[in-house]
Parts: structure tokens; C-alpha cells; sequence
């Protein structure tokens, strides 16, 4: 979660994570975050939203007494949200093509479910008595349509039987707390812009258990633009992509206190940082958790998304072995369906370790290559237990030295331990030029991730043994009574994260 990776580094080329955190401090001011530059398609959904709160109010002539769509859309989304709407409009930016999947649902404290109300104007338009034409949709009397919409409501005849059902189930008010639960006191992650608690709730099929990233609030020298620009653009680009290897992400959402929130699937197995400075995973695993990544970061390149801030701490694992990618808060959107041009990225993010050299240079790069250099970097950093060197910078003697191997075409010696055909893909991974860097594809269509076998949900290799990701910790308690039930709730919730935005 957080900004700079805690990370030292001694004599030898492998650093020790037991002494990853004490330099923590030494490297913290040469990076900082950018927001992304794709937060130009944050608001897409939302001005879908506001297209449908244009089309009902032709559809229903009762709505001319309603306020204009802008104050509909106020009510139904938030005031915050829609100013964005606004300001982009205003602005003059042409909507693009929704980079968030289209079943998402918007929440706030006042939002309703949206099924139930699409239900319920479904069965209005089929009523087959004229009279019901004219009075108010339901969509329309949820947002509020004013008195004179109110008074021609009350002088209507009863609506059928159905439609009063349809009506009758559908939630005035759905709060934080009476749709994820509550959150714990334990911050099970934290960094410069949110704080990640666990949420525990009660479902009619079961318990479930979300991840809740509560954003800070706006700081006095930040604009409500930028700020709104920050929340919509992280969770656009994490709710659209759905894939074995990424975190589901659910909803936005904003609690008791007002603070906005970002409802994810549960992962109980922690991270992969804390999982390699336990020291428990072999080579077999090793390489199964950079397959399982690389899988991920190949999805994510697909869909026209670079991460830029790829790392050890940015991968879950959850209750049945795999590996997860979760944080996209520095995430960029290079290309968008309809386009064949990438666009590069600008501004330095991530984590010194490991980024690539290409970002220090402050000219525009191709964000994909820095996601192929960082899982390099994590390969590493799993095999010898530590990081290759602090920053890939020439005054850091051990990044001279890998750079000296390279440009006199021999092997570094820091990677001795790397069997030989592996560390020619590494080392190609880690070329300094991005352009002769690999692209994810071809890094999947190696023979070496060829090779790799991953393991099943319950971590057996068919002639290969068993798997073993988690902590010695984590293992204690997995067979406990109280372990099953979390991780049974943790998966009920990842299910129905799926199963939401499907």
C-alpha cells in the first residue's frame, strides 16, 4: 500500500528483506504518486446514467413538472459524483466508450438497488391501463420529481398489484452497514491515501467477508476535481477487469462518516512480501506465483491497462493458492477498444526498487515494458529472498554492475542462483532499453512459462507434490474452526463479487 517499498540492500547483489524496511526511510523522497492519466475516462458510467435520466424523462410526460437532470442525477448518484459529470461537460471532453463494466452499480448511502427498480418501471411500461401512463415513473418518484409530480401522484388511481410489489421491495435507504456490515479495527493494509479494513457481513446464504479501502478525505489544498478524479479513475479501471488473477472489485461506496470506500474481494492469505520474508516457498512455488502474476499483468495488457506500480506487496493471495493483483491507484489506461495507437505514460509512481530505468528520465514510456521489468524484479526478489539493488540507477553499484554484465554480453553474476535458461528470460526482462524488452505476450509464450506448472485451488501439482504459499502463521490457523468459517466467508464474498459485476 504504501508509496516507497521498504527495502535496504547490503554488499551482496541479494538484499535481505529482514533489513527491507529500515531503508524505507533513505528512499522515500525521490518518488511520489500521480494520479492516473486516464481519469479522463472515470465518469463514463456515470454519463451513461445520466443519458437514462434523460431518456425516462421523455419517456414519461409527468416528468416535465421534475427538476432537470442534472439535480435527478445529484440525487441518485451523489453531489460529488455528478459534479464531475458536470465539470467534464463543461469542459467540453467527449464521453469515451465506459472503461467499467456496464452491470456495476453506483451507491451511495441513499441509493437504492437498481434491479428492483428496473423491475418495477419494466412492469409500469407493460400495464396495460392508460392511466398509469400518466403518472410519474418509479424512477422518477425515488429521485424526487417535486410538488407538482407529488400532487399528480396523489390524485393518480392505485397502481396494479404488481407494480405495488415491485415497489414495496425495493429499499428506501441501503447504508454502508446494511450492505457489507461491519468493518474491523484491524488496518490489514495502509498507505499514503487509504487504509484497507476487513467488513464482516451476515448474508441470507451465508457469512461474507469484503476488503474495504477507506480513501482519505479531500485535503484543504486539493480541488473536488482532482479529488473525485482520484476515487472514479481507480475504481473505473479495477471494476472492469474481471480475471482469476486481479482482485474483484464491487462497489464505491461512502460510510457513516462520510468517507468514500472501495468494497473488494477478501484475500485472507496476506501478501506475497510477507509470504517471501517467511521464507517458506521453494523454487516450484516460486515460479508458480510468477506465472500466476505474469497471467494477471498479461490480462491487464489486454484490456489496455498498465499497473506501474507492480510489487511483491501488491499481491494477494487468497484462500485457494492464488495470486491476486490488487492497488491500481497509479494504474494508466493506454489504449481503448476502438484505438491501435498506444498512448504513453508520463510521471514517476511506484516503488524504487522496482521501477524501470526508463521512468527516471522523465520523458514518456511505454507503461506496459514497466510492468514487465517490475515482475522481474519480483521474480527475484522471491528467489533470493530479497531485492537485485535499491534503485535502477547508474550511481547504485549494484545496478553498475548488472549494467556492465549486459552491455558486454555476459551473464550478471547476481543471478547465478537463476537456472541458466531462466535467467536469459530475466535478464531480458530486465533489458535496460524498453524497446528490446519483451512484451508480456511474448514473455507467456516463452518455453520457460511453458515449463511452469501451476498448482489447483488446494495447492496438489499432478506429479509435482504440493504447494505451500502461505505463512507458517496463516497455516496454523487454516485448519482451525475459526480459520475455516473466515476463509468460507472470504470466498462467499469473492463469489459474490464475481457474480455482481458479471
Amino acid at each position: 500500500m504504501s508509496a516507497v517499498a521498504k527495502h535496504s540492500i547490503p554488499a551482496a547483489a541479494a538484499l535481505n528483506l529482514s533489513n527491507h524496511e529500515h531503508a524505507a526511510q533513505s528512499v522515500t523522497s525521490n518518488v511520489r504518486r500521480h494520479t492516473s492519466t486516464s481519469s479522463s475516462n472515470s465518469a463514463s458510467t456515470l454519463f451513461e446514467e445520466s443519458m437514462l435520466n434523460n431518456t425516462q424523462h421523455q419517456q414519461h410526460p409527468s416528468a416535465e413538472s421534475a427538476p432537470s437532470s442534472q439535480k435527478q442525477l445529484t440525487n441518485g448518484v451523489s453531489a460529488a459524483v455528478a459534479g464531475m459529470v458536470s465539470m467534464k461537460l463543461e469542459d467540453g471532453e467527449i464521453p469515451p466508450i465506459p472503461c467499467a463494466n456496464r452491470s456495476r452499480r453506483s451507491s451511495t448511502e441513499s441509493v437504492t438497488s437498481t434491479s428492483s427498480v428496473a423491475q418495477a418501471i419494466a412492469a409500469t411500461a407493460n400495464a396495460s391501463s392508460p392511466r398509469i401512463e400518466k403518472r410519474p415513473s418509479l424512477m422518477q418518484r425515488f429521485l424526487g420529481t417535486g410538488h407538482k409530480a407529488a400532487h399528480k401522484q396523489s390524485q393518480s388511481p392505485p397502481a396494479p398489484s404488481s407494480v405495488k410489489s415491485a415497489a414495496s421491495s425495493t429499499p428506501m435507504c441501503t447504508t454502508f452497514e446494511q450492505k457489507y456490515g461491519t468493518c474491523s479495527r484491524e488496518c490489514i493494509g495502509r498507505g499514503a491515501t487509504a487504509v484497507v479494513r476487513v467488513a464482516f457481513k451476515q448474508h441470507r446464504d451465508g457469512p461474507q467477508m469484503y476488503a474495504i479501502k477507506r480513501f482519505r478525505k479531500q485535503t484543504a489544498n486539493e480541488t473536488e476535481r482532482d479529488y473525485i478524479k482520484k476515487l472514479t479513475s481507480e475504481y473505473c479501471i479495477s471494476s472492469s477487469i474481471h480475471h482469476k488473477n486481479v482482485v474483484s472489485t464491487l462497489d464505491l461506496i461512502q460510510d457513516a462518516g462520510k468517507n468514500w470506500c472501495q468494497v473488494m474481494e477478501y484475500c485472507p492469505g496476506g501478501d506475497l512480501y510477507t509470504v517471501i520474508r517467511d521464507g517458506n516457498m521453494g523454487l516450484v512455488e516460486d515460479e508458480c506465483c510468477f506465472k500466476q502474476m505474469c497471467e494477471g499483468i498479461a490480462n491487464l495488457h489486454s484490456m489496455g491497462v498498465c499497473h506501474r506500480d507492480i510489487k511483491a506487496e501488491n499481491m494477494l493471495l487468497d484462500a485457494r493458492n492464488t495470486i491476486k493483483i490488487t492497488d491500481f491507484g497509479v494504474a494508466d489506461v493506454f489504449r481503448v477498444a476502438w484505438e491501435e495507437r498506444i498512448h504513453k505514460s508520463r510521471g514517476l509512481c511506484g516503488s524504487e526498487p522496482y521501477i524501470a530505468p526508463e521512468m527516471f528520465t522523465g520523458k514518456s514510456y511505454d507503461g506496459r515494458k514497466v510492468d514487465v521489468w517490475s515482475a522481474a524484479i519480483v521474480y527475484y526478489t522471491m528467489v533470493y529472498n530479497g531485492i537485485p539493488w535499491r534503485v535502477a540507477k547508474e550511481d547504485d553499484s549494484n545496478y553498475s554492475r548488472f549494467l556492465d554484465a549486459m552491455r558486454n554480453g555476459r551473464d550478471y553474476e547476481g543471478f547465478r542462483r537463476i537456472d541458466p535458461k531462466t535467467r536469459r528470460l530475466i535478464q531480458s526482462m530486465l533489458n535496460p532499453d524498453p524497446q528490446a524488452r519483451p512484451t508480456m505476450e511474448e514473455v507467456m509464450q516463452s518455453d520457460i512459462m511453458k515449463r511452469i506448472v501451476v498448482c489447483d485451488d488446494e495447492g496438489n501439482v499432478p506429479g509435482s507434490g504440493h504447494h505451500c504459499h502461505y505463512t507458517d502463521e496463516y497455516e496454523e490457523r487454516k485448519n482451525s474452526r475459526s480459520m475455516r468459517a473466515q476463509a468460507a466467508a472470504a470466498l462467499a464474498g469473492a463469489a459474490h463479487c464475481r457474480v455482481t459485476n458479471h
